[in-house]
């Protein structure tokens, strides 16, 4: 028999002893509750571990992006963004809660049955589509996120795995395309992509809501207006504005084509495309307004100086001519009611580029706008400003801009001579509004008289602009385009606008109108100027929308119009005069 060594003998002891430590024959009572105590830590500590596992684990599924697509849910499940109102308190944009049909592809057990029980349902895909659908390689598609009680009921009653409704919301544009370019749209997540619902994405993301400046009610005026004289003329497009010229609040801003940013998917380039912030355009003799706004200011002209018109002006071989050729000398009067492109040279010769330019940039012709939208642009003016960007720039050639740049210049020539940034927010009574003086009361007196005229007086170019009991005063401009892909301009393709403000004696809103590429008609007499074009939807917008913008009609002989309009304007030759009311 073999005897044990003696190191096994001392294993087998410490073996024993160390069991009968844990586990000893006759337990002593208080190691029995300290290992009794050791064990429920170690299973708790366990138990603990696995549930947390667990816990972190189902976290993880119903916030991970990148394997359900939660983080397309994200906006829903934060504050509701805010509703976007006009003025009046008239909703544009606001939030609504729906309830959005999405598979998860790896719980769908027969895709076949999925696609053939769903299609009936679903009224935009097929079984085709769905079944497509269901071999993305993702765990969370989306099929529909408007979804009706009626179908969810039926849904849900289908009882197929891996189909799932969830709530969601989505944005909605009650009043479609009355103001889509303003209101702008979001995406799917719910983040803005144009519009104010891009440069305020921060405020309404948060909750708030948003007021604009614009009375829906004179919105859809200058819109219909607008689109049937596009229609009539055959234009291509346009954009139309009214604007508060005693705070620069815009009342109305229209682009057309536009579209239904409820249906965004859908809308053209064209459509999308703003024309009255992001556009920029050679406007053409609207801009004589500044011209003999700052020929007055700078006193480089007066109400008696002449210049001399019966032949064409020559600069560096490029001939300047008027549409109208006057064989004689007009008055300053004479040159912006007639609009001659030669009187408006020689003015701006005796204004110089120094001072043109300077007035341009203190009107903001020169930077981009500082309008609560991203969709605007950088106007384009010439590098090298000389004796002829001076000269063109004086009747709307060389200088291209925004309509909105437009108006907030004109707006101060028109206007009490102070310029003031155009806003689409709506401004309480308290607001400080920054004013910059461009243009003396006496200055701006004189041009409003003039504006006043080239509506009243028979030789005036905006005789269609006319509201009757309104006192519209105004100034034509039609500018041939530049040629696409070539140099030079295209003689048969223009852009006619009017600007105008009323009451012209105490001016209080200023109507922009633009129509873009019209063709001559058999009821225009083959005209297509902006006289024929543009100057009747001003008349339109203002007999439709003086009473919604609280304007009463007026009796032009009261002696209030007399003293704030210049009465005494030369005009017709041979020593007529014409009062300018």
């Amino acid at each position: 028999m073999r005897n044990s060594s003696p190191r096994n003998s001392k294993r087998s002891g410490f073996a024993a002893g160390l069991w009968r430590r844990v586990w000893p024959s006759r337990p002593d009572p208080d190691k029995s509750r300290r290992v009794a105590r050791a064990r429920l830590l170690i299973a708790g500590v366990i138990a603990s571990s696995c549930f947390m596992g667990i816990s972190a684990k189902a976290v993880w599924l119903v916030t991970s992006s990148d394997t359900l697509g939660a983080g397309k849910s994200n906006a829903a499940a934060s504050a509701p963004r805010g509703a976007i109102y006009d003025r009046k308190g008239r909703l544009l944009a606001s939030t609504l809660p729906m309830m959005r049909l999405h598979l998860d592809p790896k719980m769908v057990l027969d895709p076949y049955e999925v696609a053939q029980k769903l299609a009936p349902l679903l009224p935009s895909k097929s079984e085709a589509d769905i079944l497509k659908a269901l071999g993305r390689n993702s765990r969370f598609v989306e099929l529909d996120r408007k979804i009706t009680p009626a179908r969810h009921a039926a849904i849900l009653a289908l009882g197929l795995p891996g189909v799932n409704i969830s709530q969601t919301s989505l944005r909605s544009y009650p009043h479609g395309a009355e103001a889509a370019h303003l209101v702008g749209q979001v995406d799917r997540d719910g983040r803005g992509i144009a519009g104010i619902e891009k440069s305020l994405d921060d405020r309404l993301s948060a909750g708030r809501d948003v007021h604009l400046s614009i009375d829906l009610g004179v919105q859809a005026i200058v819109r219909q207006s607008l689109f049937d004289q596009i229609e009539r003329f055959e234009g291509v497009g346009g954009a139309g504005l009214v604007m508060d010229m005693q705070n620069g609040e815009i009342i109305s801003l229209v682009s057309l084509p536009d579209y239904d940013p409820n249906h965004f998917a859908d809308a053209s380039e064209d459509a999308v495309f703003n024309r009255a912030t992001k556009g920029v355009f050679e406007m053409g003799s609207i801009f004589k307004v500044l011209n003999t706004a700052i020929a007055l200011e700078t006193d480089t002209a007066s109400l008696g100086s002449s210049y001399d018109v019966s032949k064409p002006l020559y600069i560096s071989g490029f001939p300047i001519s008027d549409y109208h050729p006057y064989d004689r000398s007009l008055n300053l009067s004479e040159v912006l009611v007639y609009s001659s492109n030669i009187g408006s040279a020689k003015v701006a010769e005796d204004i110089g580029p120094v001072l043109q330019r300077s007035y341009m940039e203190k009107l903001g012709l020169l930077s981009r706008p500082s309008l609560e939208l991203p969709e605007t642009s950088q106007p384009l003016y010439p590098k090298k400003w000389g004796r002829l960007s001076t000269i063109t720039i004086s009747y709307g050639y060389g200088l291209s801009v925004s309509p909105v740049h437009a108006a907030g210049a004109i707006a101060a020539a028109a206007g009490n001579g102070e310029f003031i940034a155009p806003t689409l927010l709506r401004r309480d009574p308290d607001t400080v509004i920054e004013r910059v003086r461009i243009f003396s009361p006496e200055t701006t007196k004189k041009v409003r008289s003039m504006m006043r005229l080239v509506v009243s007086h028979k030789d005036g170019t905006a005789n269609y602009a006319d509201a009757p009991g309104y006192l519209v005063g105004a100034k034509t401009g039609s500018a041939e385009k530049l040629k696409k892909g070539a140099r030079g301009y295209n003689k048969k393709v223009n852009l006619t606008s009017v600007i105008a403000a009323f009451p012209i004696h105490n001016p209080r809103y200023l109507v922009f109108v633009m129509v873009d590429e019209p063709k001559p008609q058999k009821f225009s007499y083959g005209y297509a100027t902006a006289g024929w074009v543009a100057a009747p939807v001003i008349a339109e917008i203002v007999k439709k929308a003086a009473p919604v913008l609280g304007v009463l009609p007026m009796d032009i002989n009261a002696p209030e119009i007399r003293q704030n309009l210049e009465p005494n304007l030369n005009i017709g030759g041979k020593g007529a005069i014409f009062a300018s009311f």
